[in-house]
Protein backbone atom coordinates (compact mmCIF):
# COMPACT_ATOMS: atom_id res chain seq x y z
CA UNK A 1 0.00 0.00 0.00
CA UNK A 2 2.81 2.38 0.68
CA UNK A 3 4.30 1.45 -2.49
CA UNK A 4 1.31 1.77 -4.73
CA UNK A 5 1.18 5.50 -2.56
CA UNK A 6 4.40 6.65 -3.65
CA UNK A 7 4.13 5.94 -7.12
CA UNK A 8 0.91 7.75 -7.03
CA UNK A 9 2.75 11.01 -5.52
CA UNK A 10 5.69 10.75 -8.49
CA UNK A 11 3.24 10.55 -11.32
CA UNK A 12 1.21 13.37 -9.77
CA UNK A 13 4.23 15.02 -9.40
CA UNK A 14 5.89 14.57 -12.77
CA UNK A 15 1.84 15.73 -14.04
CA UNK A 16 2.22 18.64 -11.80
CA UNK A 17 5.71 19.85 -13.70
CA UNK A 18 4.40 18.98 -17.47
CA UNK A 19 1.90 21.18 -16.78
CA UNK A 20 4.10 23.95 -15.22
CA UNK A 21 6.33 23.67 -18.53
CA UNK A 22 3.42 23.68 -20.89
CA UNK A 23 2.52 27.50 -19.36
CA UNK A 24 5.51 28.47 -19.12
CA UNK A 25 5.25 31.66 -21.13
CA UNK A 26 7.19 32.64 -24.05
CA UNK A 27 10.63 35.00 -23.29
CA UNK A 28 9.62 38.57 -24.69
CA UNK A 29 11.52 39.61 -27.60
CA UNK A 30 13.43 43.01 -26.58
CA UNK A 31 12.03 45.94 -28.25
CA UNK A 32 15.24 47.81 -27.74
CA UNK A 33 18.75 45.89 -27.92
CA UNK A 34 18.90 44.13 -31.13
CA UNK A 35 20.68 44.62 -34.39
CA UNK A 36 17.50 42.50 -36.34
CA UNK A 37 15.59 45.60 -38.77
CA UNK A 38 12.71 43.81 -37.73
CA UNK A 39 12.91 44.22 -33.91
CA UNK A 40 14.68 47.74 -34.31
CA UNK A 41 11.19 48.72 -36.43
CA UNK A 42 9.50 47.34 -33.06
CA UNK A 43 11.59 50.01 -31.30
CA UNK A 44 9.96 52.75 -33.22
CA UNK A 45 6.85 51.31 -33.52
CA UNK A 46 5.23 54.77 -32.55
CA UNK A 47 6.46 56.32 -34.92
CA UNK A 48 6.11 56.81 -38.69
CA UNK A 49 8.40 54.91 -41.23
CA UNK A 50 9.96 58.38 -42.50
CA UNK A 51 13.57 58.89 -44.34
CA UNK A 52 14.53 62.20 -43.81
CA UNK A 53 17.50 61.76 -46.27
CA UNK A 54 18.49 64.61 -48.80
CA UNK A 55 20.13 63.51 -52.12
CA UNK A 56 21.02 60.44 -50.78
CA UNK A 57 22.82 61.67 -47.56
CA UNK A 58 21.61 61.41 -44.43
CA UNK A 59 20.30 64.88 -42.91
CA UNK A 60 22.29 66.32 -40.83
CA UNK A 61 20.46 66.64 -37.52
CA UNK A 62 21.26 69.04 -35.25
CA UNK A 63 21.17 70.07 -31.49
CA UNK A 64 22.22 72.95 -29.34
CA UNK A 65 23.65 71.51 -26.09
CA UNK A 66 25.76 72.42 -22.97
CA UNK A 67 29.05 72.92 -23.51
CA UNK A 68 32.23 72.31 -21.64
CA UNK A 69 32.42 75.66 -19.64
CA UNK A 70 30.04 73.85 -16.84
CA UNK A 71 32.39 71.43 -16.01
CA UNK A 72 29.68 68.73 -13.92
CA UNK A 73 27.00 70.21 -15.67
CA UNK A 74 28.29 69.52 -19.37
CA UNK A 75 25.99 67.71 -21.89
CA UNK A 76 27.82 64.44 -22.72
CA UNK A 77 24.75 62.06 -23.83
CA UNK A 78 23.94 63.75 -27.50
CA UNK A 79 27.13 62.51 -29.24
CA UNK A 80 30.29 60.23 -27.82
CA UNK A 81 32.20 63.40 -26.12
CA UNK A 82 35.51 62.58 -25.46
CA UNK A 83 35.47 63.66 -21.42
CA UNK A 84 32.30 60.98 -20.75
CA UNK A 85 33.11 57.59 -19.77
CA UNK A 86 34.03 55.03 -22.60
CA UNK A 87 31.24 53.17 -21.34
CA UNK A 88 28.96 56.16 -21.96
CA UNK A 89 30.47 56.87 -25.40
CA UNK A 90 29.68 53.47 -26.37
CA UNK A 91 26.22 53.89 -25.74
CA UNK A 92 25.70 57.26 -27.00
CA UNK A 93 27.32 55.63 -30.38
CA UNK A 94 25.08 52.89 -30.05
CA UNK A 95 21.95 55.00 -29.96
CA UNK A 96 22.91 57.19 -32.24
CA UNK A 97 23.08 54.88 -35.18
CA UNK A 98 19.94 53.18 -34.81
CA UNK A 99 18.40 56.38 -34.82
CA UNK A 100 20.38 57.49 -37.90
CA UNK A 101 19.93 54.19 -39.74
CA UNK A 102 16.07 53.89 -39.28
CA UNK A 103 15.27 57.82 -39.95
CA UNK A 104 17.85 58.81 -42.47
CA UNK A 105 19.89 61.13 -40.31
CA UNK A 106 23.05 62.25 -38.86
CA UNK A 107 23.25 63.40 -35.17
CA UNK A 108 25.45 66.25 -34.57
CA UNK A 109 25.47 68.85 -31.67
CA UNK A 110 26.66 72.52 -31.46
CA UNK A 111 28.41 73.27 -27.76
CA UNK A 112 27.17 76.78 -26.22
CA UNK A 113 30.23 78.64 -25.21
CA UNK A 114 29.44 80.60 -21.90
CA UNK A 115 27.08 80.38 -19.36
CA UNK A 116 24.50 82.79 -21.27
CA UNK A 117 25.35 80.73 -24.53
CA UNK A 118 21.97 78.70 -24.67
CA UNK A 119 19.30 81.56 -24.12
CA UNK A 120 21.41 84.02 -26.20
CA UNK A 121 21.92 81.81 -28.76
CA UNK A 122 18.53 80.37 -29.10
CA UNK A 123 17.46 84.58 -29.11
CA UNK A 124 19.51 85.26 -31.75
CA UNK A 125 18.39 82.87 -34.25
CA UNK A 126 14.78 83.96 -33.88
CA UNK A 127 15.78 87.14 -33.87
CA UNK A 128 17.48 86.76 -37.56
CA UNK A 129 14.68 83.95 -38.11
CA UNK A 130 17.38 81.53 -39.17
CA UNK A 131 17.25 77.90 -39.04
CA UNK A 132 20.44 76.95 -36.55
CA UNK A 133 18.56 74.21 -34.58
CA UNK A 134 16.45 71.05 -35.12
CA UNK A 135 16.05 70.97 -31.21
CA UNK A 136 17.88 72.44 -27.99
CA UNK A 137 18.90 70.91 -24.69
CA UNK A 138 18.87 73.49 -22.61
CA UNK A 139 19.06 73.88 -18.46
CA UNK A 140 15.18 73.97 -17.35
CA UNK A 141 15.43 77.28 -16.11
CA UNK A 142 16.47 78.35 -19.37
CA UNK A 143 13.79 76.67 -21.10
CA UNK A 144 11.32 78.24 -18.63
CA UNK A 145 12.39 81.84 -19.98
CA UNK A 146 12.43 81.16 -23.64
CA UNK A 147 9.31 79.37 -22.86
CA UNK A 148 7.51 82.63 -21.44
CA UNK A 149 9.27 84.34 -24.43
CA UNK A 150 7.09 82.00 -27.09
CA UNK A 151 10.41 80.74 -28.92
CA UNK A 152 9.23 77.16 -28.51
CA UNK A 153 6.64 75.32 -30.34
CA UNK A 154 3.72 73.66 -27.97
CA UNK A 155 4.49 69.84 -27.33
CA UNK A 156 0.62 68.94 -26.54
CA UNK A 157 -0.23 71.50 -29.82
CA UNK A 158 1.19 69.82 -32.74
CA UNK A 159 -0.03 66.01 -34.08
CA UNK A 160 3.14 63.98 -35.15
CA UNK A 161 4.56 62.80 -31.39
CA UNK A 162 2.24 61.77 -28.22
CA UNK A 163 5.39 62.18 -25.81
CA UNK A 164 3.71 59.69 -24.20
CA UNK A 165 5.89 56.63 -24.00
CA UNK A 166 7.98 55.73 -20.71
CA UNK A 167 10.94 57.47 -22.65
CA UNK A 168 9.84 60.16 -21.37
CA UNK A 169 9.76 61.46 -17.41
CA UNK A 170 5.13 60.96 -17.82
CA UNK A 171 5.62 62.62 -13.90
CA UNK A 172 7.32 65.66 -15.21
CA UNK A 173 4.91 66.51 -18.01
CA UNK A 174 2.06 66.44 -15.27
CA UNK A 175 4.28 69.05 -13.89
CA UNK A 176 5.59 71.08 -16.37
CA UNK A 177 2.51 72.22 -18.13
CA UNK A 178 0.81 75.28 -17.99
CA UNK A 179 -2.62 75.75 -18.99
CA UNK A 180 -2.67 72.49 -21.24
CA UNK A 181 0.63 73.24 -22.99
CA UNK A 182 3.90 71.83 -22.70
CA UNK A 183 6.97 73.51 -24.16
CA UNK A 184 9.92 71.35 -22.52
CA UNK A 185 10.24 67.68 -22.03
CA UNK A 186 12.69 65.51 -20.20
CA UNK A 187 13.19 61.69 -19.82
CA UNK A 188 15.84 59.07 -20.56
CA UNK A 189 17.96 61.40 -22.73
CA UNK A 190 18.48 63.89 -20.27
CA UNK A 191 21.01 62.47 -18.53
CA UNK A 192 21.63 66.06 -16.86
CA UNK A 193 18.07 65.68 -15.03
CA UNK A 194 19.32 62.72 -13.73
CA UNK A 195 22.92 64.01 -12.62
CA UNK A 196 20.50 66.83 -10.60
CA UNK A 197 18.53 64.24 -8.38
CA UNK A 198 19.20 65.54 -4.86
CA UNK A 199 19.88 62.54 -1.98
CA UNK A 200 22.84 62.11 0.65
CA UNK A 201 26.10 60.37 0.70
CA UNK A 202 27.16 58.72 4.14
CA UNK A 203 30.29 57.24 5.53
CA UNK A 204 29.71 53.87 5.60
CA UNK A 205 32.52 53.30 8.68
CA UNK A 206 31.13 56.01 10.78
CA UNK A 207 27.45 54.65 11.00
CA UNK A 208 28.92 51.18 12.32
CA UNK A 209 31.22 52.94 14.79
CA UNK A 210 27.95 54.49 15.93
CA UNK A 211 25.95 51.43 15.84
CA UNK A 212 23.86 52.87 13.28
CA UNK A 213 21.81 51.32 9.97
CA UNK A 214 20.54 53.96 7.88
CA UNK A 215 19.30 51.54 5.23
CA UNK A 216 17.13 49.70 7.73
CA UNK A 217 15.99 53.30 8.76
CA UNK A 218 14.79 53.98 5.16
CA UNK A 219 13.38 50.27 4.46
CA UNK A 220 11.40 50.60 7.90
CA UNK A 221 10.18 54.02 6.96
CA UNK A 222 11.76 55.74 9.92
CA UNK A 223 14.73 57.83 7.94
CA UNK A 224 13.26 61.06 9.10
CA UNK A 225 14.73 64.65 9.30
CA UNK A 226 14.26 64.02 13.07
CA UNK A 227 16.58 61.03 13.26
CA UNK A 228 18.46 62.55 10.75
CA UNK A 229 19.38 65.16 13.57
CA UNK A 230 19.61 62.95 16.47
CA UNK A 231 21.83 61.09 15.02
CA UNK A 232 24.11 64.02 13.93
CA UNK A 233 23.99 65.40 17.40
CA UNK A 234 25.71 62.22 18.82
CA UNK A 235 28.66 62.96 16.02
CA UNK A 236 29.49 66.46 15.63
CA UNK A 237 32.56 67.59 17.50
CA UNK A 238 35.72 69.82 17.42
CA UNK A 239 38.63 68.02 16.42
CA UNK A 240 41.98 70.52 15.82
CA UNK A 241 41.22 72.28 19.07
CA UNK A 242 41.00 76.17 17.15
CA UNK A 243 38.15 77.16 19.13
CA UNK A 244 35.35 77.42 16.01
CA UNK A 245 33.25 74.30 14.02
CA UNK A 246 34.60 74.08 10.13
CA UNK A 247 35.11 71.51 7.57
CA UNK A 248 38.05 70.27 9.43
CA UNK A 249 36.22 69.04 12.50
CA UNK A 250 33.78 66.43 12.61
CA UNK A 251 29.95 66.61 11.76
CA UNK A 252 27.23 64.78 11.85
CA UNK A 253 25.39 66.46 8.58
CA UNK A 254 26.55 68.56 5.69
CA UNK A 255 24.10 70.36 3.97
CA UNK A 256 24.50 73.21 1.37
CA UNK A 257 21.83 76.71 1.52
CA UNK A 258 19.54 75.32 -1.03
CA UNK A 259 19.21 71.81 0.14
CA UNK A 260 16.19 73.24 2.18
CA UNK A 261 13.94 73.59 -0.49
CA UNK A 262 14.99 69.94 -1.33
CA UNK A 263 14.23 68.87 2.28
CA UNK A 264 10.62 70.84 2.13
CA UNK A 265 9.71 69.19 -1.16
CA UNK A 266 11.04 65.69 0.37
CA UNK A 267 8.12 65.93 2.98
CA UNK A 268 5.91 65.95 0.42
CA UNK A 269 5.35 70.07 0.15
CA UNK A 270 5.38 71.95 -3.27
CA UNK A 271 6.17 75.31 -3.81
CA UNK A 272 3.25 75.65 -5.84
CA UNK A 273 0.85 72.71 -7.96
CA UNK A 274 -1.85 73.54 -10.33
CA UNK A 275 -5.60 74.32 -10.53
CA UNK A 276 -8.21 72.51 -12.14
CA UNK A 277 -6.97 74.27 -15.48
CA UNK A 278 -3.88 73.32 -15.48
CA UNK A 279 -2.67 76.74 -13.97
CA UNK A 280 -0.38 77.39 -11.53
CA UNK A 281 -1.24 78.12 -7.60
CA UNK A 282 0.84 78.78 -4.79
CA UNK A 283 1.34 75.82 -2.39
CA UNK A 284 3.95 77.01 0.19
CA UNK A 285 2.03 78.27 2.85
CA UNK A 286 -0.67 76.37 4.94
CA UNK A 287 -0.44 74.46 8.51
CA UNK A 288 1.76 71.83 7.33
CA UNK A 289 3.56 73.75 5.58
CA UNK A 290 4.39 76.57 8.04
CA UNK A 291 4.83 72.98 10.80
CA UNK A 292 7.78 71.17 7.64
CA UNK A 293 9.46 74.63 7.39
CA UNK A 294 9.89 74.89 11.40
CA UNK A 295 11.48 71.58 11.18
CA UNK A 296 13.53 72.04 8.59
CA UNK A 297 14.80 75.51 10.75
CA UNK A 298 15.82 73.92 13.70
CA UNK A 299 17.74 71.07 11.15
CA UNK A 300 19.83 73.90 10.10
CA UNK A 301 20.04 76.12 12.79
CA UNK A 302 21.37 72.89 14.83
CA UNK A 303 25.18 73.04 15.92
CA UNK A 304 25.31 69.45 14.74
CA UNK A 305 24.45 70.38 11.27
CA UNK A 306 27.81 72.22 8.71
CA UNK A 307 26.76 74.67 5.79
CA UNK A 308 28.65 73.02 3.14
CA UNK A 309 28.53 76.90 0.68
CA UNK A 310 29.44 78.63 3.80
CA UNK A 311 32.57 81.06 4.71
CA UNK A 312 34.17 77.78 6.69
CA UNK A 313 37.65 77.12 5.95
CA UNK A 314 38.04 74.83 2.81
CA UNK A 315 41.76 74.64 3.15
CA UNK A 316 43.57 73.45 0.18
CA UNK A 317 40.57 71.95 -1.76
CA UNK A 318 39.20 73.91 -4.91
CA UNK A 319 36.30 74.62 -4.02
CA UNK A 320 33.28 74.11 -0.45
CA UNK A 321 31.82 70.80 -2.35
CA UNK A 322 35.42 69.27 -2.78
CA UNK A 323 35.84 69.71 0.56
CA UNK A 324 32.84 68.33 1.78
CA UNK A 325 33.59 65.00 -0.16
CA UNK A 326 36.36 64.73 1.40
CA UNK A 327 35.12 65.48 4.73
CA UNK A 328 32.86 61.94 4.10
CA UNK A 329 35.81 60.21 2.86
CA UNK A 330 38.18 61.45 5.61
CA UNK A 331 35.12 60.26 8.61
CA UNK A 332 34.90 63.99 9.12
CA UNK A 333 31.09 63.96 7.97
CA UNK A 334 28.37 61.38 8.49
CA UNK A 335 25.97 62.60 6.07
CA UNK A 336 26.43 65.07 3.30
CA UNK A 337 23.52 66.40 0.92
CA UNK A 338 24.63 65.78 -2.61
CA UNK A 339 22.97 65.76 -6.13
CA UNK A 340 23.87 63.12 -8.21
CA UNK A 341 26.53 64.12 -9.98
CA UNK A 342 28.70 64.23 -6.72
CA UNK A 343 28.55 60.66 -6.51
CA UNK A 344 30.70 60.29 -9.10
CA UNK A 345 33.28 62.32 -6.83
CA UNK A 346 33.15 60.93 -4.06
CA UNK A 347 33.29 57.25 -5.65
CA UNK A 348 36.82 58.19 -6.70
CA UNK A 349 37.98 59.13 -3.37
CA UNK A 350 39.00 56.08 -0.77
CA UNK A 351 36.23 55.75 1.45
CA UNK A 352 33.26 53.36 2.08
CA UNK A 353 30.36 55.38 1.78
CA UNK A 354 26.48 54.40 1.21
CA UNK A 355 23.36 56.42 -0.82
CA UNK A 356 20.29 57.40 1.12
CA UNK A 357 17.23 59.39 -0.40
CA UNK A 358 16.55 62.87 1.21
CA UNK A 359 14.82 62.21 4.88
CA UNK A 360 10.76 62.16 5.43
CA UNK A 361 9.07 64.64 7.68
CA UNK A 362 8.04 62.01 10.16
CA UNK A 363 7.20 58.31 9.59
CA UNK A 364 3.84 58.99 8.72
CA UNK A 365 4.36 59.86 5.46
CA UNK A 366 3.82 57.48 3.18
CA UNK A 367 6.88 58.35 0.36
CA UNK A 368 10.45 59.74 -0.17
CA UNK A 369 10.35 62.27 -2.40
CA UNK A 370 13.55 63.93 -4.21
CA UNK A 371 13.82 67.03 -5.79
CA UNK A 372 15.13 67.60 -9.46
CA UNK A 373 16.89 70.65 -9.24
CA UNK A 374 16.17 72.37 -12.29
CA UNK A 375 19.16 74.94 -12.78
CA UNK A 376 21.41 72.46 -13.64
CA UNK A 377 19.07 69.81 -15.13
CA UNK A 378 18.85 69.82 -18.74
CA UNK A 379 15.26 69.09 -20.87
CA UNK A 380 14.12 69.00 -25.03
CA UNK A 381 12.72 71.51 -26.84
CA UNK A 382 11.78 72.28 -30.29
CA UNK A 383 12.36 76.10 -31.57
CA UNK A 384 9.82 77.84 -33.97
CA UNK A 385 12.70 79.00 -36.04
CA UNK A 386 12.83 74.95 -36.85
CA UNK A 387 10.52 74.99 -39.97
CA UNK A 388 10.18 71.36 -40.01
CA UNK A 389 8.57 70.22 -36.61
CA UNK A 390 7.47 66.85 -37.52
CA UNK A 391 11.49 66.30 -38.21
CA UNK A 392 12.53 67.29 -35.03
CA UNK A 393 9.48 65.61 -33.04
CA UNK A 394 10.11 62.21 -34.43
CA UNK A 395 13.70 62.41 -34.36
CA UNK A 396 13.84 63.55 -30.29
CA UNK A 397 11.54 60.52 -29.59
CA UNK A 398 13.47 58.46 -31.37
CA UNK A 399 16.70 59.61 -29.58
CA UNK A 400 14.49 59.07 -26.20
CA UNK A 401 13.02 56.03 -26.49
CA UNK A 402 16.53 54.24 -27.47
CA UNK A 403 18.15 56.06 -24.98
CA UNK A 404 16.39 53.94 -22.15
CA UNK A 405 18.49 50.06 -22.62
CA UNK A 406 21.80 52.40 -24.48
CA UNK A 407 22.39 55.61 -22.54
CA UNK A 408 20.44 55.83 -19.49
CA UNK A 409 21.12 51.83 -19.03
CA UNK A 410 24.89 52.60 -19.24
CA UNK A 411 24.39 55.35 -16.57
CA UNK A 412 21.94 53.84 -14.14
CA UNK A 413 22.75 50.17 -14.20
CA UNK A 414 26.63 50.19 -15.16
CA UNK A 415 28.11 53.44 -13.92
CA UNK A 416 26.18 53.66 -10.83
CA UNK A 417 25.08 50.67 -9.59
CA UNK A 418 27.79 48.57 -10.92
CA UNK A 419 30.98 50.89 -11.00
CA UNK A 420 30.23 53.46 -8.15
CA UNK A 421 28.13 52.28 -5.63
CA UNK A 422 29.14 49.79 -3.10
CA UNK A 423 26.22 47.51 -2.84
CA UNK A 424 22.63 46.03 -2.77
CA UNK A 425 21.53 48.40 -0.18
CA UNK A 426 23.02 51.22 -2.48
CA UNK A 427 21.15 49.93 -5.81
CA UNK A 428 17.89 49.72 -3.45
CA UNK A 429 18.52 53.66 -2.17
CA UNK A 430 19.22 54.42 -5.50
CA UNK A 431 15.72 53.21 -6.61
CA UNK A 432 13.80 54.68 -4.41
CA UNK A 433 15.66 57.95 -4.92
CA UNK A 434 14.92 57.91 -8.81
CA UNK A 435 11.32 56.64 -8.04
CA UNK A 436 10.74 59.83 -5.91
CA UNK A 437 11.93 62.10 -8.42
CA UNK A 438 9.66 65.92 -8.80
CA UNK A 439 10.00 68.54 -10.16
CA UNK A 440 8.54 71.80 -9.20
CA UNK A 441 7.93 74.75 -11.20
CA UNK A 442 8.42 77.56 -8.56
CA UNK A 443 12.06 76.28 -8.89
CA UNK A 444 11.65 76.31 -13.01
CA UNK A 445 10.08 79.59 -13.01
CA UNK A 446 12.28 81.17 -10.16
CA UNK A 447 8.66 83.29 -9.34
CA UNK A 448 9.20 86.16 -7.15
CA UNK A 449 11.53 84.62 -4.43
CA UNK A 450 9.61 81.95 -3.98
CA UNK A 451 12.48 79.56 -5.13
CA UNK A 452 15.59 80.99 -2.78
CA UNK A 453 13.27 82.69 0.38
CA UNK A 454 13.14 79.57 2.74
CA UNK A 455 16.83 79.08 2.19
CA UNK A 456 17.67 82.32 3.10
CA UNK A 457 15.59 82.04 6.34
CA UNK A 458 16.89 78.63 7.33
CA UNK A 459 20.16 79.53 7.97
CA UNK A 460 19.45 83.58 9.13
CA UNK A 461 18.92 82.85 13.05
CA UNK A 462 15.40 84.27 12.94
CA UNK A 463 12.32 82.17 11.69
CA UNK A 464 10.51 84.75 10.25
CA UNK A 465 8.66 82.04 7.68
CA UNK A 466 5.20 83.61 8.01
CA UNK A 467 5.90 87.18 7.61
CA UNK A 468 8.91 86.61 5.04
CA UNK A 469 6.21 84.77 2.98
CA UNK A 470 3.80 87.41 3.25
CA UNK A 471 5.91 90.19 2.09
CA UNK A 472 7.12 88.57 -1.41
CA UNK A 473 3.29 87.00 -1.99
CA UNK A 474 2.28 89.81 -4.34
CA UNK A 475 5.56 89.76 -6.40
CA UNK A 476 4.87 85.69 -6.66
CA UNK A 477 1.39 86.43 -7.86
CA UNK A 478 2.29 88.60 -10.24
CA UNK A 479 5.25 86.47 -11.63
CA UNK A 480 3.13 83.79 -12.17
CA UNK A 481 0.47 85.70 -13.82
CA UNK A 482 2.80 87.38 -16.59
CA UNK A 483 4.18 83.61 -17.43
CA UNK A 484 0.37 82.54 -18.11
CA UNK A 485 -0.17 85.48 -19.85
CA UNK A 486 3.44 84.56 -21.84
CA UNK A 487 2.14 80.99 -22.77
CA UNK A 488 -1.10 82.21 -24.21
Amino acid sequence: MKKLLCILMVVLMLCATLVACNNTPEPEVSKNVSENSDEERVLFSNLPEKDFSEGGNPYEFKILTIGDWANAYKSVEVVAHELAPELLQDAVTERNARVEEQFGVKITEIRTSDTSGMINDIRSNASAGSDLYDAVMPYMTDAATLAVEGLFYDLLGEDAVEFDGPWWDQSAMDTLSIDDKLFFITGDLCLLAYDCTHCLVFNRDMADEQGVDPYQLVYDGEWTLDKMLEIAKDITREENNDGKMDLDDVWGCLVNTNFTTSMFLASGERLTTKDEDDLPVIAVMGNRQTEVFDKIYNLCSDASVGHIDSSANIGKYSSCWEAASQAVADKRALFRAVAMVDVFEVAELECSFGLLPIPKFDKEQEKYYSNVSAICATCVAIPKTNKNYERAAIVMDAMAQASTDTVRSSYYDNLLKLRKLQGEDDETMLDIIFEGRVYDYGILFQWGTINTFMNDIAFSGTNNFTSKYDSIEGSIKSAIENTIEGMR
